[in-house]
């Protein structure tokens, strides 16, 4: 099984007008495509047709999760050894997500669902192919988001979850976190060689804690808190912040359904090679700083807060 990388988000938004906004002027994507309530956005900096689909709805939240596989035939196979595992599958037709071939959709134990497929529309860097100018004439004090990064989500047998996507699809651990008893309560996975594609955490089924996207450098993460002030849009209390586990510098915020959101910068490389390096570990009196390496505390509602 070859799932290459994380490909898009579909989420729910409560204001699917005042939400676009906030993707385009805020995140910094480009509208790619639109139907009736949905539309398709994509960075800058990425080829395929899309890395986030709003859905207008009357909550927030995740619809699903979107995996590009490396041949038309994985398919198939992870479609039988999802069943095999007991799981629920569905076939997705060519063009039932705009851009897209067909697909494979998964249920994990944790309630998310994947979308695992192999084709997508290629719009080209928004800069152009040819002899293109990188910067952006819209660019406002910050360059584009490189691309749609990783996803931390929340759900119920998080250790099942894991384990399928590990054994089935070969997805890699890279880093977990450790309960005050010892047993595993995070878990970092990636299937490339960044240090996740995806994160579970347990709590309410198909929850969703956070988007996070990629820029180019902690400068940039700065000027983005910067804006985010600015602007009036609710941050996280601590700002600018890092991360022990994966190292990265960061800043959350919320798109206007409440759905946080996550600029970052600063991964370091994971092997691609599943169980070729055994996986960080972070437990006990560690874990605050493993979640905010400055400050060392966790703010309250940090975990408390999804959609």
């Amino acid at each position: 099984m070859a799932v290459t990388r994380l490909s898009y988000m579909s989420i729910y938004a409560l204001d699917i007008v005042a939400s676009e906004k906030h993707y385009i002027e805020v995140v910094g994507l480009r509208v790619t495509g639109r139907r009736p309530g949905q539309v398709y956005l994509q960075a800058h900096e990425s080829q395929d047709h899309h890395c986030l689909i709003l859905n207008a709805a009357d909550r927030a939240g995740l619809h699903h999760i979107g995996f590009k596989v490396n041949d038309i035939n994985d398919l198939a196979e992870a479609e039988a050894v999802a069943r095999d595992w007991g799981l629920v599958t569905r076939r997705v037709a060519d063009e039932e997500v705009l851009g897209q071939g067909q697909g494979v959709m998964i249920t994990l134990p944790s309630g998310h669902v994947l979308n695992l497929f192999y084709h997508s529309d290629r719009l080209g860097y928004s800069y152009g192919m040819n002899n293109p100018d990188i910067v952006l004439a819209q660019v406002e004090g910050v360059t584009p988001v490189t691309h749609l990064d990783h996803a931390l989500l929340v759900g119920n047998d998080c250790d099942k979850t894991v384990k399928f996507l590990m054994e089935a699809l070969d997805f890699n651990l890279t880093e977990m976190i450790l309960a005050p008893d010892g047993s595993p309560f995070a878990f970092f996975l990636t299937t490339s060689s960044t240090i996740h594609n995806l994160a579970f955490a347990p709590g309410p089924s198909n929850g969703l804690h956070h988007i996070a996207f990629y820029v180019n450098d902690r400068a940039d993460v700065i000027r983005r808190a910067d804006m985010l002030k600015h602007r009036k849009i609710a941050t996280l209390g601590y700002g600018i912040s890092r991360h022990g586990i994966g190292g990265v510098t960061t800043t959350y915020f919320f798109d206007p359904s409440g759905n946080r959101n996550e600029f970052q910068c600063g991964v370091y490389e994971a092997s691609t090679i599943r169980g070729n390096v055994p996986p960080i570990v972070w437990a006990g009196e560690n874990i605050p700083r493993g979640t905010f390496y400055y400050e060392a505390t966790i703010p309250p509602d940090f975990f408390e807060i999804v959609t």
